[in-house]
């Protein structure tokens, strides 16, 4: 099988030498097809000739490079991209400038398209894995029903499927069964679409990711990662600067690559992936977030503090839902007049915050009083995701905040 591993670039030149430096480890490369976009404004012309620079100093493979003479934008960029090399070869291994591979990338996307060829279930592979916890199927990978585009793989004739459609998402909730996957598999789709139609963003993948989702198809996705994407710096065009977590497969891991024989989604899907593609617009986060701290800056200025509120109720010991900056804060007001037992978070990275140990939403214990929501916009999600006998404990800060206030406006 011919496969084209190609790259796509702009004007990240660390970036872009970091991708290639890996993919020089990887084995069994002799050609990329590197596509760098054209320049779209004179602030970027530094950082891009710089790209260019390093594209044309490659002397360790042969390198077919592809420059644009105008600005394409990612999505035109990719697409392109892709429908010109696959004229050449059977099928596509694709990286963007951000997405550093494993040593193992190319020998885990070729066993891949070698294995599932012949299987039109498999819609596509990805090889960034999302943090979740999926069972263990003893393999290297298991199948998920979202096609990602964090360094990938596809097939000619499954590419050949996809269309730039906005009637896709009507489609796919008229049907029961593709509805219910859409919304385990692509609830935050429907937002990228809009996206681009506002001209908020430029995404090509949504309509990969729904076409997978209508094609009922499967992905195999490693268990742990091999992209490292590290492209939340604020450099990109399209990334923010908020580093997204998950596991990244030991660079020293070289055992070779085992898939699974069956087809089919791990168990437990449902309920791991029920909250990963779920998408609040960093838009309302900062809305919501900028309430919250107006409203707790008044009442410190009036000397109130958010102590009070437990006090007044006689509870000693409370849970934050949501670590990050506001629960930084709350746990250094409170200063252990209650009691900060555990940090909940739905999908947690690491043991222990602040000294604080960590848990996941299953690991809720009854001697927890009361469990303080950070990220309010979320409420709903989190009612659903934990025990019904744990809901009642369920706080808002934004509750804590406002009872606070109404005592104020009675004094």
């Amino acid at each position: 099988m011919d496969i084209g591993v190609i790259v796509f670039a702009y004007n990240r030149s660390l970036h872009l030498k970091k991708v290639l430096s890996a993919l020089r480890i990887n084995k069994e490369i002799s050609q990329i097809y590197i596509f760098q976009d054209g320049l779209k404004c004179e602030e970027h012309r530094n950082e891009w000739e710089k790209t260019q620079k390093i594209i044309k100093d490659i002397t360790w493979c042969k390198i077919i490079y592809t420059l644009s003479s105008y600005n394409k934008g990612l999505a035109n960029s990719i697409i392109d991209g892709v429908n010109i090399v696959l004229e050449d070869n059977d099928a596509v291994a694709v990286l963007e400038d951000d997405c550093v591979p494993h040593p193992l990338f190319m020998e885990y996307v070729t066993k891949c398209l070698e294995k599932y060829q012949n299987d039109k279930r498999v819609f596509s592979i990805n090889g960034y894995a999302w943090n979740v916890d999926v069972q263990s199927n003893g393999t290297d990978a298991y199948f998920a029903g979202r096609a990602g585009s964090w360094g990938w793989a596809i097939w000619k004739d499954r590419w050949l499927t996809y269309q730039q459609d906005y009637k896709i998402l009507a489609r796919i909730q008229q049907d029961l069964y593709k509805s219910r996957q859409l919304d385990i598999w692509g609830a935050d789709l429907e937002s990228y679409l809009r996206g681009n139609i506002d001209g908020k963003c430029d995404s090509w993948a949504v309509f990969m990711a729904l076409k997978c989702i209508e094609e009922s198809g499967f992905c195999p996705t490693p268990y742990f990662s091999l992209i490292d994407n590290i492209g939340f710096d604020g450099t990109g065009i399209h990334c923010g600067n908020s580093k997204v977590s998950t596991d990244v497969r030991n660079l020293n891991d070289m055992r070779g690559i085992v898939l699974p024989d069956i087809i089919e989604f791990p168990e437990n899907y449902e309920i791991a992936y029920a909250d990963q593609f779920r998408w609040t617009s960093p838009e309302v986060k900062l809305s919501c977030y900028n309430k919250i701290l107006s409203q707790w800056n008044l009442l410190f200025q009036k000397g109130v503090r958010m102590e009070e509120y437990f006090e007044r109720r006689s509870i000693k010991s409370i849970a934050i839902w949501g670590r990050g900056s506001i629960c930084s804060l709350l746990i250094d007001e409170l200063q252990n007049k209650v009691k900060v037992k555990f940090i909940v978070e739905s999908n947690p990275k690491d043991d222990v915050y602040k000294n604080i140990p960590v848990i996941g939403v299953d690991k809720i214990a009854d001697i927890i009083q009361v469990i303080v929501v950070i990220p309010i916009y979320d409420m709903e999600r989190i009612r659903k995701r934990i025990n019904n006998s744990y809901v009642r404990k369920l706080v808002g800060i934004d509750e804590v905040l406002q009872y606070l206030s109404d005592e104020q406006k009675d004094y």
